[in-house]
């Protein structure tokens, strides 16, 4: 077993050299591997290169989520380095090519990595439940969260710390797990798999499913002032955050899933790689599963973030169009909704974003990471909103903004 879960056995690599009727031997296949890798290997840098360069670069941007999504892709380009090439490479060459040093560090900061990825992303869970689900109640600090991912960091270099001891260059070109007794490796094997997928997991799913039920809660409320159009708007923005959520979820699962289930039957069967001889093409497609979860992240966690869209269309200018173009539609439904206001109306912007703060906190908050400030949750909100209306969407003849900017006069 690899407790770092990317790195195949020594056993599997033996059989491979003299299994000739398994499919990974034919050149062929390995091609169509090596192009997988390949795209895994690019989208992965490139698109957590890109949130890495977005956040550092424009300090206001560096909020809270975003540093958790920052430690996220920088987790993600750990891997996409040390565990995309050095796997097929190691498999399909047959033998440790890349010396005695290189074996005990590149599997012990994959195992780091993966820690830091899983223990992110439940972080994240965690965070948007509270902003979510307690929305009054205030939210961490950016010193703080600096701490939390100072404690991701240690935690994960200490828990894969056995893994890096006993990695060692066998038989002189194998790189393989050397543990004092059978029984320790199992168990931890068996610790490293609850840690790094099943508590996560868990973690991950129940929070987001608080989540689901809170906006579907919130959906239901109907003032009577408000228009059908602007309930469409919200209500569809209320499905389209629950399916990111169940996006979330379900990606994090199949990724992970897999890769978890072959190591975990090659720690407690071991002779799985003589029995069953499409036990490597198993572990290549868990493998790239795994890895592509590099790719979705960013995605994820980024680019559905209406903050990073903007930031990143200011660096690829390719992503504008795409952007406009979602932004335009809601900003046109949005104003359209409010264009029969009279001046008369605005004394009652006050009522309105009373009523519709709370709710619009709660849908927001997926893509906008509020700042932990002194002011109230409401005057947070109706802020962030205000800059999202001004700002992002150039509303200028809208009375929705007018409406708020005459509530802080």
């Amino acid at each position: 077993m690899n407790n770092s879960l990317l790195l195949i056995n020594t056993t599997t690599i033996k059989t491979y050299e003299a299994d000739v009727s398994d499919v990974t031997t034919n050149i062929i296949v390995q091609i169509i591997f090596y192009i997988f890798y390949g795209i895994i290997f690019v989208i992965g840098i490139f698109g957590n290169g890109l949130v890495c360069y977005v956040v550092i670069k424009n300090p206001h941007m560096q909020t809270v989520t975003n540093s958790f999504i920052t430690n996220l892709a920088i987790s993600d380009i750990l891997l996409c380095i040390l565990a995309v090439p050095f796997t097929p490479l190691y498999t399909f060459i047959g033998r440790w090519i890349f010396g005695k040093l290189m074996c005990s560090l590149v599997p012990y900061i994959q195992g780091v990595s993966i820690y830091i990825s899983t223990f992110t992303l439940t972080s994240i869970a965690i965070d948007r439940f509270f902003v979510i689900c307690h929305p009054f109640r205030p939210r961490i600090k950016i010193k703080n969260c600096l701490l939390i991912i100072g404690s991701i960091w240690i935690a994960s270099i200490i828990l894969t710390f056995p893994y890096g001891i006993y990695m060692n260059i066998q038989e002189l070109y194998y790189c393989e797990e050397n543990w004092p007794s059978q029984k320790l490796r199992k168990i931890f094997g068996s610790f490293t798999s609850i840690l790094q997928f099943v508590l996560p997991f868990f973690s991950i799913a129940i929070c987001y499913i608080c989540v689901f039920v809170k906006l579907n809660n919130r959906s239901k409320y109907k003032p009577g002032f408000k228009s059908s159009k602007k309930e469409e708007i919200d209500k569809e923005r209320t499905k389209k955050t629950n399916r990111m959520l169940i996006a979330m979820v379900t990606i994090f699962g199949c990724c992970w899933l897999p890769i978890n289930t072959i190591n975990i039957i090659d720690d407690f069967f071991a002779d799985v790689s003589y029995i069953w001889k499409h036990y490597r093409l198993c572990f290549f497609i868990s493998h790239c599963l795994a890895m592509s979860s590099t790719c979705y992240n960013p995605l994820l966690y980024a680019w559905l973030n209406d903050n990073f869209r903007m930031e990143f269309k200011k660096v690829l200018p390719c992503f504008d169009s795409v952007t406009f173009n979602l932004t335009t539609k809601t900003t046109t439904t949005t104003c359209e909704s409010k264009k029969n206001y009279n001046k008369n109306d605005s004394k009652h912007g006050n009522i309105i974003f009373s009523h519709i703060a709370e709710k619009s906190m709660i849908q927001e908050s997926i893509q906008l990471d509020l700042r932990t400030t002194s002011t109230t949750p409401f005057q947070l909100e109706f802020k962030n909103i205000n800059q999202d209306i001004l700002e992002k969407r150039k509303v200028t003849n809208c009375i929705v903004s007018k409406t708020f900017k005459n509530s802080f006069k």
